[in-house]
């Protein structure tokens, strides 16, 4: 280092005293540090408010999984006793099988509506209707 150089810095006292009166003006007091304590214990606490809300929306979902779970039980059950009703009343209207009754009726109805389409109508229709108009009338 070269010896007639001055070093830095302030050429009074006065010059440092205001130095360090704007740096002490500029630090943070003990308020300040009160505040940053209280602002943790602040976020403590709505933390902890935060956490007792997630667990309240828990619980909460818990109920409602179990009230879900008793209107799916239900609905089972309304299904059922419906299946058992429209069974009863297959049974009490076309007695035993009514399944395989019905299924042969819509067979049937398949099969006639087949026929009737090969059928010429229009033939039958038109000897057929002549013969209507002149049947005799019963009432003169």
């Amino acid at each position: 280092m070269n010896a007639s150089r001055q070093p830095e810095g302030f050429s009074t006292d006065a010059e440092l005293q205001a130095h360090l009166a704007a740096l002490e003006a500029d630090a943070p007091a003990e308020e300040g540090f009160q505040n940053s304590i209280d602002d943790m214990s602040g976020e403590r606490q709505r933390l902890d408010a935060l956490k007792s809300d997630i667990a309240d929306v828990r619980d909460e979902i818990e109920n409602l999984r179990e009230r879900l779970a008793a209107v799916a039980q239900q609905a089972t059950t309304v299904v059922r006793t419906n299946l058992d009703w429209a069974d009863a009343s297959a049974h009490a209207q076309l007695g035993p099988y009514p399944w395989a009754k019905l299924a042969g009726a819509m067979a049937m109805t398949f099969v006639s509506v087949r026929l009737l389409k090969r059928l010429p109508l229009g033939r039958i229709a038109s000897v057929a209707i002549p013969l209507i108009m002149s049947w005799p009338d019963e009432k003169s």
